[in-house]
């Protein structure tokens, strides 16, 4: 059965987060790109007395080839294993305005940030996407980076990448306060399957977007009645 929490009005998958990471894993495999999924923020607190003791994590040439793609999860659980103390030291998360993923694309190096959305409806609510996030989203995205939310609508068992550019435009054009599926599936270009762990190969559909419209998408036209 799908594990999902409800939080207002759209629904973050398990499952949806789960082949995402896959995917990524295949990215990293082929070396098409290296994306991964946002650690908690935050920072360690050093005792009073307490000496500074360095940075102490495994050397990422020195594992097995195996393990050359490890997540940072993964990796902090590695280091835990080989008994680094900086990671028994008091942990303070901190609220950033990251979104869920980030990398850079190969072959050009170009950055990519976006964050991953689930709904059951037929529309993506515009007031689950929050300020901060899309402030930075929208600076990225003028330096040239690849950014937005990758949406799945779970009832339709479909996912599209909605690029930033479009989200303050379509408010704007549109005066509504949702995007309705329709939008996505007659001016986007829908993520389709890859081959092995590439569930959702999000990347072509993205390339795919912008040659359709450019990279800044000014070419695609919003009607009023989306």
């Amino acid at each position: 059965m799908r594990a999902t929490l409800k939080r207002r009005g759209a629904d973050v998958g398990s499952s949806f987060q789960a082949a995402i990471n896959s995917t990524n894993n295949a990215y990293a495999q082929a070396e098409r790109a290296y994306i991964t999924r946002k650690a908690i923020p935050g920072k360690y607190l050093m005792k009073r007395g307490e000496q500074r003791r360095g940075l102490n994590i495994p050397n990422v040439a020195d594992l097995p080839i195996n393990q050359k793609n490890i997540s940072g999860a993964q990796l902090i659980a590695l280091t835990k294993e080989q008994g680094n103390p900086l990671l028994l030291r008091e942990f303070v998360p901190e609220s950033k305005a990251e979104p869920d993923y980030g990398g850079a694309v190969a072959p050009s190096g170009r950055a990519i940030f976006y964050d991953a959305k689930t709904t059951q409806r037929d529309r993506l609510d515009l007031d689950n996407l929050h300020p901060h996030q899309i402030y930075f989203l929208e600076c990225m995205a003028t330096t040239g980076a690849i950014s937005g939310f990758l949406v799945e609508f779970s009832t339709h068992r479909k996912v599209y990448f909605l690029p930033i550019q479009l989200v303050r435009r379509y408010c704007n054009t549109t005066g509504y306060k949702s995007v309705p599926f329709r939008f996505f599936e007659n001016h986007l270009v829908k993520v389709e399957a890859g081959k092995g762990l590439l569930i959702f190969d999000y990347l072509t559909a993205i390339e795919k977007q912008e040659e359709l419209y450019g990279r800044d998408y000014n070419n695609l036209v919003i009607p009023k009645k989306a």
